[in-house]
């Protein structure tokens, strides 16, 4: 597989997990209520639980817009413009903001992977955070 085409593969993955995220994200009330008959935890703190996922699931739906947003940069062989830089801090506050509403979640039930999932998206905010500065030093030296 030759890097265009990866790259418009990884593409159009991203495109699916942008929209079924969104309709995943919408429909977790649902998806929680009748899930909660088997869960008894789901349905104990149902309001809390739908509250959390889907604040954590639009953090994470974002987070792949920002990805798209990049990706077209990449198709475009263009990947050092100030946009990739704005997009990579967005998605460095929006991990960490999932890392902290997920946290949230140990303080009623804590649980291994919960943590994990804290854990993940707090060092994918770090990652971000480094790798807009990067950027934006390759931009910089681009436009000199």
């Amino acid at each position: 597989m030759n890097g265009k085409t990866l790259a418009r593969f990884t593409k159009y993955l991203l495109d699916f997990m942008f929209w079924s995220g969104l309709a995943l994200t919408a429909s977790l009330p649902w998806i929680f209520r009748f899930a909660g008959r088997f869960y008894p935890n789901l349905a104990n703190y149902y309001a809390f639980n739908v509250a959390l996922f889907m604040l954590s699931g639009a953090g994470a739906v974002l987070i792949i817009f920002e990805l798209r947003r990049m990706f077209k940069t990449v198709l475009r062989d263009d990947c050092f413009v100030r946009g990739n830089v704005t997009s990579l801090r967005r998605m460095g506050f929006y991990a960490l903001a999932v890392a902290l509403v997920t946290a949230a979640r140990l303080l009623l039930i804590f649980t291994p992977a919960t943590l994990i999932i804290v854990l993940v998206f707090f060092i994918a905010a770090l990652f971000s955070f480094v790798l807009a500065g990067v950027f934006d030093k390759a931009v910089s030296y681009k436009l000199e």
